[in-house]
């Protein structure tokens, strides 16, 4: 966050600054039902560590006990990564470029490859936390969570291609009116099952 607001403030353009007060604006909205879907996960899996939370998704993945989560982690994750349909803090058609409009040359290609990375990072957390991280009958778990990390990131490119971009007051709206009651919501129940059946 911090890097994305300065690289748009330090380069003394207006269309930058105001794509880094969107970029900005989009992460705080995004990132609290991101942390809750992930608390529900630690609440159903009595554990903090990656390692304990893939363990407890290796019988029976952990999307089939936690749908909703899912759905709002992943919805989030893509907020969170600013990827179509929520690259509004670099819509070409209101803000040039977004924060990294006067960028060129390696600055330019370290902003779009924390992009990238970040997009990585996301793939690789969904496989890990909902999708059975390195369970599968056949195939040694390293490929398994390699084949599971490229089927999210295929569906992420799936989506860039076929998904109109909203307003960003939608993209607000939807962050703070539907995915965080959302979050809320699915945190509360997943509290009420741990606490009726005495899992941990």
């Amino acid at each position: 966050m911090y890097g994305v607001f300065l690289g748009g403030w330090s380069s003394n353009n207006k269309f930058a600054l105001y794509g880094a007060i969107r970029a900005v604006a989009q992460l705080i909205s995004y990132e609290l039902p991101l942390g809750l879907a992930l608390l529900a996960l630690v609440l159903l899996a009595g554990s903090l560590s990656l390692q304990g939370l893939g363990q407890a998704g290796s019988g029976l993945p952990l999307i089939v006990y936690q749908p909703l989560g899912f759905l709002v982690f992943a919805i989030a994750g893509v907020a969170e990564t600013q990827r179509l349909p929520f690259d509004l803090a670099e819509a070409e058609s209101e803000l040039v470029a977004g924060y990294h409009t006067e960028y060129g040359g390696m600055r330019f290609g370290f902003f779009f490859l924390g992009e990238y990375l970040g997009l990585v990072l996301i793939a690789a957390l969904i496989a890990l936390l909902y999708l059975g991280a390195w369970s599968g009958p056949f195939l040694p778990g390293c490929c398994w969570m390699l084949l599971k990390t490229a089927l999210v990131i295929l569906v992420f490119f799936w989506m860039r291609a076929s998904l109109p971009r909203p307003r960003y007051d939608q993209l607000l709206h939807w962050g703070w009116n539907a995915l965080l009651p959302l979050a809320i919501l699915n945190l509360l129940l997943t509290a009420l099952a741990a606490a009726w059946l005495g899992t941990p």
